[in-house]
Formats: structure tokens, C-alpha cells, sequence
């Protein structure tokens, strides 16, 4: 398997996954949501904001599209995050549908960001891809802990669960 593909595997991966805490957010209250948990964005709804906003800024700094940010309303916290998120994913879905093995492997330069200062950073695009990719799978786990504790689990998000229902081998 290519690099490209476990790439795409991962992003096919990172949306199921996605979407099943997404299901289970939206079967708690928007309180639930916001209840305080130590965790790194200190709720669940926070740290799906989180997950959110990081693909977006990656994918906007890869492709020049302005982001679609969420907008939440309340009422709406649960249905919003799940548009946004589809948002999202059908574009980074996309995005890396056209890749090529040598843009896989090129590099690109961008703007870092660390304690207020910005610095230049040049890193091969498959990293990228797998830092995207993979950024989520931490705050995943916090959601879905305090979603379980808020009587809604998501069940199991891991990669090995994803496989066995898609039946990859």
C-alpha cells in the first residue's frame, strides 16, 4: 500500500470516527456539552471545536478556500457541529482524492506558530496529511469519555473497530 492510500484510509477512518461522537453528542443536552471536564478545551463541545478548527486551518492553508466556520446557535450546537464537520471532511475527502504520489512526497513550506512568535517550516506533505490526519484521535478519546459519563458513548472509535466493520484487510 502507497503512502497515499494509508492517507486516504486514515482520512476515511477520521471521518467515521468523527461522525459516530458526532451521533453521540447529539443525544446529550447542549449543557451536557458544555459541562466542565479536565480536558485539554476543559468541555466536549470545546474540543470538537477543536478537532474542527484544526482541519479546516490545515485544509484552507493547502488549498487557499476560506474556511467555513461553525456557527453555533443555541438549539442548533449538535446539528451545526455535524454540518461543519461534513463540511470538512467532504473537502479534505476531496482534496486528497486528487493528490498524487509525487505531491504525497513533495514538500511544502508554511507559517508555524509557537508561543506567539511565527517561524518558517518546511515539512514533506504526507506528514502533514498524518499530522491532520491523526490530530484528532486524542480529543476523540476525551469526547468520548465525557460523553459516556453524559450517558451517550459513542462506542468504540478506535481504528481497529473501523476496519473490522468496513472489513478492510
Amino acid at each position: 500500500m502507497s503512502k497515499l492510500e494509508m492517507i486516504k484510509r486514515l482520512y476515511e477512518y477520521h471521518e467515521w470516527a468523527d461522525e459516530r461522537l458526532l451521533e453521540a453528542a447529539a443525544r446529550v443536552s447542549e449543557e451536557a456539552l458544555t459541562v466542565g471536564a479536565d480536558i485539554p478545551f476543559g468541555n466536549a463541545r470545546d474540543n470538537l471545536l477543536h478537532i474542527l478548527g484544526s482541519q479546516v486551518s490545515w485544509l484552507m492553508r493547502w488549498t487557499g478556500e476560506p474556511p467555513k466556520l461553525a456557527q453555533l446557535e443555541r438549539g442548533r450546537v449538535a446539528e451545526t457541529l455535524q454540518e461543519s464537520f461534513a463540511w470538512a471532511h467532504e473537502r479534505l475527502l476531496s482534496y486528497i482524492g486528487a493528490l498524487t504520489e509525487e505531491q504525497v512526497e513533495s514538500s511544502i513550506r508554511f507559517t508555524e506558530f509557537d508561543r506567539g512568535q511565527s517561524h518558517e517550516v518546511e515539512r514533506p506533505m504526507w506528514e502533514m496529511l498524518l499530522s491532520v490526519g491523526s490530530h484528532g484521535m486524542g480529543h476523540r478519546g476525551e469526547v468520548a469519555a465525557v460523553l459516556t459519563v453524559a450517558g451517550a458513548t459513542p462506542g468504540e472509535i478506535d481504528y481497529s473497530e473501523f476496519a473490522w466493520r468496513r472489513g478492510l484487510r
